[in-house]
């Protein structure tokens, strides 16, 4: 897959009016109406043929009676499959639930993490979890305001990991991802709401160069403290 984050396209029909209630999409600082999106999409598919190409929406949100889209356009080579964003189909809608063990062998259920917004970390093995994952994580858990949780797929060494964390690591999920989303190669972040429902997803760690910004305030609060 080759992640297109805009299109120079995009900044030749770029959609620069006040917003009617209507369709609109983000891709990456550009918002378009959707026929200005879909004469771009068109456009790019002719480009990248006999490929598929496709976007993946990371946040809706409604303003002035118009509905935004936050979305990444994607090429899948023709030896991928749309399996792999499964994880997609859940945006809106409750995460599946999950209960594993952590290090300590207490058990951690994804009711454990209702009130509170919740970045869920989805990790295909221990190798993924970086410092700076554990270090920004840690940050947003010790505002008070939000839960953090990380879901290992495979098993690997927990110690170090769980040690420099101040929320739950569970390994060995492989089974939940499997069932539910499928294992991401890289790292994605999950943002849930207070009730366990998908709203946000990072495609990768946020980084302070990232342009694909999230749209809701709250999204963007909790984008603004992991990087």
């Amino acid at each position: 897959m080759k992640n297109l984050h805009y299109f120079i396209v995009f900044s030749i029909l770029l959609f620069s009016q006040q917003l009617e209630a209507q369709k609109f999409f983000k891709i990456a600082n550009d918002v378009v109406d959707e026929a200005t999106f879909k004469e771009g999409l068109a456009l790019i598919a002719e480009e990248y043929d006999p490929q598929i190409v496709t976007y993946k929406t990371f946040e809706r949100v409604t303003s002035k009676d118009s509905i935004i889209e936050n979305i990444s356009i994607v090429v899948l080579e023709e030896d991928e499959e749309e399996e792999v964003y499964r994880v997609f189909d859940f945006l809106g809608k409750p995460l599946p639930d999950f209960e594993f063990s952590d290090v300590t062998g207490s058990s951690i259920s994804k009711q454990k993490f209702s009130g509170k917004y919740t970045v869920v970390g989805l990790y295909k093995d221990a190798a993924q979890v970086r410092k700076a994952h554990i270090k920004s994580l840690n940050a947003l858990v010790n505002t008070g305001e939000y839960n953090a949780v990380a879901l290992i797929a495979k098993n690997g060494n927990m110690a170090g990991i769980a040690k420099r964390a101040d929320f739950p690591v569970l390994n060995e999920c492989i089974s939940w991802y499997i069932d539910n989303i499928s294992i991401p190669e890289s790292p994605k972040f999950l943002v849930l709401d207070e009730t366990g429902n998908l709203k946000y997803i990072f495609q990768e760690f946020p980084q302070k160069e990232d342009v694909i910004q999230p749209l809701d305030p709250v999204h963007l609060k909790i984008y603004d403290i992991l990087r």
